[in-house]
């Protein structure tokens, strides 16, 4: 199987785009990841994320929203009709990540990436590079964007991510960052590391990344200062702190996620811009 790599020009860049000029629109890089849990949710999945999400929208507080498909298959065919309902309700107004984590041999992933781009309808998906350029390749498609995970937020990323390569001398992670330059790929870096320097480095200013991590997982902030070179292509996620902050306090589960929000836009733009 042989691929021809999109160049910037050609492959992402109505996505980086629709990325540039939402963040501009809304002066924010901050993403809201959509985690359903049944037991922490005061509504039914659609009306629940729908309300905070048009409530988010309406304050321009996010700048793309990230569904993550395992917590919606999890519960079932009502949980997929829930996902087809979200992301047709805000594919034409911000800009979508599929997050599940695909990469297969060739012919699989091509048909993950038509499930991904076709029929759910995002802008983007989060892809797996362990199976290699095959397995990645099909979801760098033009008007859409790929991200690799480069350095992952959960505590497990250093079994593999952080191995050390003998032909480099340097970490897994760090070949990852490469393969995204030169595939045309954005890249997953979670802020609990203190690899987002290295990923802009190695991958350059030009390869969008998607930050996980600086919610409930305890990310740190501090590193962010490395997208300053080229913000807004950018997205910063925070899932479950603004989804479920009306926990613990007398807050409507809205006007909870609204006050996270605003708080977490202000710390990122205090230190981006």
């Amino acid at each position: 199987m042989s691929f021809t790599l999109p160049s910037r020009n050609t492959g992402m860049i109505m996505a980086l785009e629709k990325l540039e000029s939402l963040a501009t629109e809304t002066n924010s890089l901050l993403c809201f990841g959509i985690d359903p849990v049944k037991s922490r949710m005061k509504a039914e999945t659609v009306p629940y994320f729908s309300e905070i999400v048009d409530a988010l929208l309406e304050e321009n507080l996010i700048s793309a929203i990230k569904p993550n498909y395992a917590y919606f298959a999890a519960v079932g065919f009502d949980g997929l009709f829930a996902l087809k309902e979200l992301i047709d309700r805000y594919k034409s107004k911000t800009f979508v990540i599929l997050d599940a984590k695909r990469g297969d041999i060739g012919k699989s992933s091509e048909a993950y990436a038509e499930e991904a781009y076709s029929f759910w309808g995002a802008d983007a998906a989060t892809v797996s590079p362990y199976m290699g350029k095959d397995s990645v390749m099909p979801f760098v498609q033009k008007n859409k964007l790929a991200y690799m995970l480069g350095r992952t937020s959960n505590p497990g990323a250093a079994d593999f991510q952080e191995k050390i390569l003998k032909e480099t001398k340097a970490p897994f992670y760090e070949d990852v960052f490469s393969k995204a330059r030169d595939w045309g790929t954005g890249l997953v870096v979670g802020a609990t590391s203190d690899t987002i320097p290295k990923a802009v480095e190695i991958a350059g200013k030009d390869t969008p990344l998607l930050i996980p991590g600086i919610g409930a997982q305890g990310g740190s902030f501090n590193t962010l200062h490395a997208l300053q070179g080229n913000p807004f292509i950018h997205r910063v996620n925070s899932s479950s702190a603004i989804a479920y902050a009306h926990e613990g306090s007398k807050e409507t589960p809205v006007n909870a996620a609204v006050a996270e929000a605003k708080k977490t836009k202000e710390k990122i733009n205090s230190i981006v811009f």
